[in-house]
């Protein structure tokens, strides 16, 4: 994965919303994904997303499965433009980072060696606020109906601030 520009979400997730229990476990997948692939990560809701501003679209479930309109929509035009839609892997698939011991639930990535490495590890993950490699002292924080991996000392910029 390329290096990201602050605050520009790199991966959309779509799925079911027909409930509040859907768009709360869309929310969740859209926090593991980011968290995951070192990213920010917006969960969409409605489809007033531009699709190629996206170098993925995760899905929740299965694309056979979809039966939302803005989630069918915005699969559609991700297809069309050639934009990467990926379906969750397989419990099977699952690996842990073997240096710092992530879940990988995403997508586990291994290395030449077969090592299973997580995007933080790769050097893939950057801080959404700054822009610089992210570490472990990150945390995923959330505006609006995206997650942002952010350094900690970086947290402050992304929240508001209290009145």
């Amino acid at each position: 994965m390329a290096r990201i520009d602050a605050l520009t979400p790199a991966f959309l997730v779509v799925g079911p919303l027909a409930t509040e229990d859907d768009v709360d476990n869309l929310r969740g997948y859209a926090f593991d994904v980011a968290e995951q692939m070192g990213a920010p990560t917006t969960y969409a809701t409605h489809t007033g997303h531009s699709i190629t501003d996206f170098a993925a679209v995760f899905v929740l479930g299965s694309v056979t499965d979809l039966r939302d309109t803005p989630t069918l929509v915005l699969v559609a035009e991700a297809l069309a433009a050639g934009v990467p839609v990926l379906e969750p892997q397989g419990p099977q698939a699952a690996g842990r980072c073997d240096d710092c011991g992530q879940r990988q639930t995403i997508r586990t990535v291994t290395d030449e060696y077969g090592d299973t490495t997580c995007a933080t590890c790769r050097g893939e993950a950057v801080c959404a606020w700054c822009g610089d490699d992210a570490d472990v002292s990150t945390e995923i924080v959330e505006r609006g109906e995206t997650w942002l991996p952010v350094h900690v000392g970086c947290a402050r910029g992304v929240l508001p601030v209290a009145a």
